[in-house]
C-alpha cells in the first residue's frame, strides 16, 4: 500500500533546513538581485564592477565559500581520516597538472580551469536538487526528470554563450571558452536559430514545471523548494548569459546562488552531524558560535589568498589592499616564477572542485549524509 504524508510531515520535508532558511538564504538573495538587476538593466549591462562589490561578492562569497570546505575535510578529523588518500593527492596532483599545463600553454590552463569550474557549478546545481529530493522521499516518475531539467537550464545558456560573437564576458580570462562562433560565417543566421530554442528552452522547463505543480497540490512526493531551485537557477544562467549579456549581471547572480548556499549546506551539515552525535539540539549559543568561527576563518583565508593573487599576478586592487597590509614583495615578473605562483594560488579552488565530487556522494565515506537529509517519512 502506498505509504501517505501526513499535512506536517509533508510541510517540513519540502525544505532543505527549514522554510524560513531555506526561502531566506538560499532564495532571497538571488530574487533581491534580479529585483535590482531587472529595475535597471540598462545600467547593470555597462557598468563595470566597482571595488566594493568585488569586495563582497568575489572576495567576500565566491572566494570563500572555496574554503568552506575546510569544515567537511581538513580540520574535521573525522571527515579527513574519511578522505584521507584524496585529501592529501589531490594537491599533489593537481600542482603538479598546473606546473605542467601553464608552461605548455597558459591560456590552456585557464581553458581547462573554466570548463572544470563550470562542470562544478552545474554539478553543484543538481547536487541540491538530489539532496531536496533525498529531504521529500521522491521516488516517482517523470515525463522529464529533474537532471534533464538542470543540464537544459545550465548547459543551453553555456552553449549559446559560445557561439554568441558579442559575448561580452569571460569565465575567467579573455577567450577562456573555446570561441565556436567561428566555427560559423554566419552569425544572424545563428541568432535566429537561437532565437527559437529560446522558445523551447523555456518550453521544456514550462512543461516540468506544469507536471511538478501538478504533484505539488496533490500532495504527492514532491518539493516545493526544489521547484523554486530549479527555477531560480534558469533564472540565473538564461538572463545573465542569453538575455542580458552582461559579466555583472551574471557574475554577481551566480556567485550569490552557488556561493552563499553552498557556505550554509556546511554549516547545516556540520550542526546537524554534531546533533547526531551528541544526541541533543544544539543551543543557541553552540548556533551562534558555529556560523561565527565558519565565518571569520573563510573570510580571513580568502582575503589572505586574494592579497597574494594581487600583490604576486594581478596588481588590480592595490588600493584595497595596502590599505589592510603594505606590499612587500613585488609583482612576479619571471616566467617561471609566475608559473609556479600561479600553480600554488589555484590549488584552492582545484581541490575544492575536486574534493566537492566526493565529500557530497551518499556513500559509506560519507556515512551522516542520509542521516541528515532523508525523509523523515523513511525512518
Amino acid at each position: 500500500m502506498k505509504k501517505e504524508i501526513g499535512h506536517s510531515s509533508f510541510k517540513q520535508t519540502n525544505w532543505l533546513m527549514s522554510s524560513w532558511a531555506d526561502v531566506f538564504i538560499l532564495f532571497v538573495p538571488v530574487w533581491l538581485l534580479w529585483v535590482i538587476f531587472f529595475s535597471n538593466a540598462s545600467y547593470f549591462q555597462s557598468v563595470e564592477l566597482p571595488v566594493w562589490a568585488w569586495v563582497v561578492f568575489v572576495l567576500g562569497i565566491d572566494v570563500s565559500h572555496v574554503w568552506s570546505s575546510l569544515f567537511r575535510t581538513y580540520l574535521v578529523k573525522e571527515d579527513f581520516q574519511q578522505h584521507r588518500k584524496l585529501l592529501l593527492l589531490t594537491p599533489i596532483l593537481a600542482l603538479i597538472a598546473s606546473v605542467l599545463l601553464l608552461s605548455f600553454a597558459m591560456d590552456w590552463f585557464w581553458r581547462v580551469m573554466a570548463y572544470v569550474a563550470v562542470f562544478h557549478f552545474i554539478k553543484q546545481q543538481f547536487g541540491f536538487v538530489a539532496l531536496y529530493k533525498l529531504k521529500v522521499g521522491e521516488v516517482r516518475k517523470q515525463i522529464i526528470s529533474d537532471k534533464k531539467i538542470i543540464y537544459l537550464a545550465t548547459v543551453y545558456p553555456v552553449l549559446y554563450w559560445h557561439f554568441n560573437s558579442t559575448a561580452k564576458f569571460n569565465w575567467f580570462v579573455r577567450n577562456d571558452f573555446i570561441p565556436l562562433y567561428k566555427l560559423f560565417p554566419s552569425q544572424d543566421m545563428m541568432l535566429q536559430f537561437f532565437q527559437v530554442m529560446n522558445v523551447l528552452y523555456w518550453g521544456v522547463i514550462a512543461f516540468w514545471l506544469v507536471f511538478e505543480i501538478k504533484a505539488f497540490v496533490k500532495k504527492e512526493k514532491v518539493s516545493l523548494g526544489k521547484i523554486l531551485w530549479v527555477l531560480t537557477t534558469a533564472l540565473n544562467w538564461w538572463f545573465g548569459i542569453v538575455y542580458y549579456n552582461s559579466d555583472v549581471i551574471f557574475s554577481v547572480s551566480n556567485v550569490v546562488a552557488h556561493g552563499i548556499p553552498y557556505i550554509a549546506l556546511i554549516y547545516y551539515y556540520n550542526l546537524k552531524k554534531e546533533e547526531i552525535i551528541t544526541k541533543q539540539s544544539s543551543s543557541l549559543k553552540r548556533k551562534i558560535k558555529w556560523v561565527i568561527a565558519l565565518l571569520v576563518t573563510i573570510l580571513i583565508a580568502a582575503l589572505i589568498e586574494e592579497y597574494f593573487w594581487d600583490m604576486f599576478i594581478y596588481r588590480e586592487h592595490i588600493a584595497f589592499f595596502e590599505n589592510i597590509h603594505p606590499y612587500r614583495w613585488d609583482q612576479l615578473a619571471n616566467e617561471w616564477g609566475i608559473i609556479v605562483g600561479v600553480a600554488i594560488l589555484a590549488l584552492p579552488q582545484q581541490v575544492h572542485y575536486i574534493i566537492d565530487g566526493f565529500i557530497w556522494k551518499m556513500n559509506g565515506k560519507n556515512q551522516y549524509l542520509k542521516p541528515i537529509f532523508k525523509s523523515k517519512d523513511e525512518s
